[in-house]
């Protein structure tokens, strides 16, 4: 059978034969689309059991995947329905639950039932119940809170500025930040001390210290969080290896700096410690921290 194409000149086809169909569509994504939706569906809901899927989409961080997944399978491998699905990302992992069932109703039931006990075994890891990044759940928090953010940032050379303002309307709260990807720059933009450098180097907990407070009290920001660290694949020493880390906090309450040594190439670890600095305002606003 002939697929009339209201968008196109290719039509496509709809072949059924011993209880299979197959379904031709022509290439370009706005006429298989609308081909799919006007043409095909109709024909599916005629012939296709019906059926209702509810979702749950979860981000976590702060854990490997198979520390999670020793933590909540003792629940989720209970059932076949709802199915659940781990993904790992870069710092995060990704929860993915999928009830089929005949009515909305039951699906919401059923996530609900598995979702439940879950949920209180991650506890405040569980940052994300709709699949919203971190860098929407900080600036949501920051928002809910009236409170600003600026970035100093050597490692990361602006990615950590890069996911703050990708936000939609994160001017209400994302005041700006500092590349200083050398001392000099730590120095002029963000008044560390020479004399801190000289002694502990831009490497150290020191340094992450004293760059959050700098672009605190140069923005006048509610937080500001900052980075410094070895990303390789060159640049290591014996008392910072490739991956060293390092990540400051400053607000009205003082200062936290965070450590991590992470393993991967370059792009992996300032990922992965971007992720980190975001959790820990995460944390600082929530009282965790």
């Amino acid at each position: 059978m002939l697929l009339p194409n209201e968008r196109g000149t290719a039509p496509g086809q709809w072949i059924e034969e011993s209880g299979a169909v197959a379904m031709l569509l022509p290439g370009p994504p706005h006429e298989l689309e609308a081909m799919f939706e006007r043409q095909c569906l109709p024909r599916l809901a005629r012939i296709a059991p019906k059926q209702v899927i509810r979702t749950l989409f979860w981000r976590v961080a702060g854990m490997g995947e198979s520390d999670l997944d020793q933590l909540i399978a003792p629940v989720y491998k209970k059932y076949q329905n709802p199915a659940t699905t781990i993904l790992a990302a870069a710092g995060e992992i990704q929860i993915h639950l999928r009830a089929r069932c005949d009515t909305a109703a039951e699906g919401d039931a059923l996530l609900a039932e598995v979702a439940g006990p879950m949920e209180l075994l991650l506890g405040d890891r569980l940052y994300s119940r709709n699949g919203d990044p971190m860098e929407a759940i900080v600036g949501q928090l920051l928002l809910r809170n009236h409170a600003t953010v600026s970035v100093a940032e050597s490692a990361t050379g602006g990615m950590l500025g890069e996911r703050l303002s990708a936000v939609p309307g994160s001017s209400a709260y994302f005041v700006g930040g500092f590349i200083t990807y050398n001392d000099g720059m730590k120095q002029s933009l963000l008044g560390v001390p020479l004399p801190l450098l000289e002694e502990h180097g831009a490497v150290s907990r020191e340094a992450a210290e004293a760059m959050a407070m700098g672009a605190r009290r140069r923005t006048g920001s509610t937080y500001a969080l900052s980075i410094t660290g070895v990303a390789g694949p060159d640049g290591g020493s014996e008392k910072s290896p490739v991956g060293t880390m390092y990540v400051g906090l400053a607000d009205a309450a003082g200062t936290h700096v965070v450590h991590r040594q992470y393993l991967g190439d370059r792009q992996r670890i300032r990922t992965f410690v971007v992720q980190l600095a975001l959790d820990t305002l995460r944390r600082r606003i929530t009282g965790r921290l």
